[in-house]
């Protein structure tokens, strides 16, 4: 069973044959495979939930919504404070990969009571702003009771029109980036696991604690990520050497 770094570092040797055109996979070149098949996968993941919409168990892992139990809702400032129809703005959350959905609690007043009523905030691309603020048919701001807000991307901040004060905001984030750290033991790579120190000064100071940080896919995922890998290695062999020196797997 295939459940750390450094077992799927020895899985990627004996699939390759260990010693390709190029020579031994080294660490370095590992730590690069991993980093580049951890974005591509990702993005994988996401082309089918834009094909879907289905959350599938492999990318459950990475949906995170601001505005749960575990996180804060994602706040705005008021571009013009007292005048909601001039906006608000919020910082981008750094983790970002992709936006999902967001929504927000609408209070009435009927009759006397308060009700809540969820209801969402649709993303749109600039040009799309610009038309929809253009009619006031589809304007949220002349037309706020027909139309939902809307939310715009401009630079390193999100746009609402019109201003609200929070929302609930649901996207893809950013996995961690995996790092294969080790020591050279007789002359080969040994993997440490987080949490472990190294052993010698081969590589860092002795005592000092591991830098690896571990795929956050589940493990089902992990037989495709390494075929994936084998391809990346395969591939940077050929560019090296001007020999195609495995067949790419069809992943």
């Amino acid at each position: 069973m295939i459940t750390n770094l450094g077992q799927i570092y020895d899985e990627l040797l004996f699939r390759t044959g260990k010693d390709l055109r190029g020579g031994y996979i080294t660490p370095d070149t590992f730590n690069k495979s991993i980093k580049t098949v951890n974005q591509r996968y990702l993005n994988t993941l996401v082309d089918n939930f834009e094909k879907n919409r289905e959350v599938t168990s492999d990318l459950q892992t990475f949906i995170k919504t601001l505005g749960s139990p575990q996180y804060p809702p994602l706040s705005f400032t008021p571009v013009v404070p007292g005048d909601p129809k001039k906006g608000g703005y919020a910082t981008i959350p750094e983790d970002i990969w992709y936006e999902a959905s967001s929504s927000y609690l609408e209070l009435l007043n009927v009759n006397c009571v308060s009700e809540s009523n969820y209801r969402s905030v649709e993303f749109v691309s600039q040009h799309q702003f610009d038309a929809r603020m253009r009619s006031s048919i589809i304007s949220p701001i002349d037309n706020p009771e027909e139309n939902d807000p809307i939310l715009v991307t401009r630079n390193d901040k999100y746009f609402i029109y019109p201003f609200l004060n929070r929302i609930n905001f649901t996207y893809i984030r950013r996995p961690e980036n995996p790092y294969f750290d080790y020591d050279i033991i007789n002359g080969i790579p040994v993997y440490l696991p987080p949490g472990s120190v190294h052993v010698n000064n081969t590589v860092a100071l002795a005592g000092d604690p591991s830098q690896s940080v571990e795929f956050e896919y589940p493990e089902s995922c992990l037989d495709h990520l390494i075929e994936m890998m084998k391809t990346y290695v395969g591939v940077g062999n050929q560019d090296q050497w001007d020999i195609q020196t495995q067949m790419p797997s069809k992943v």
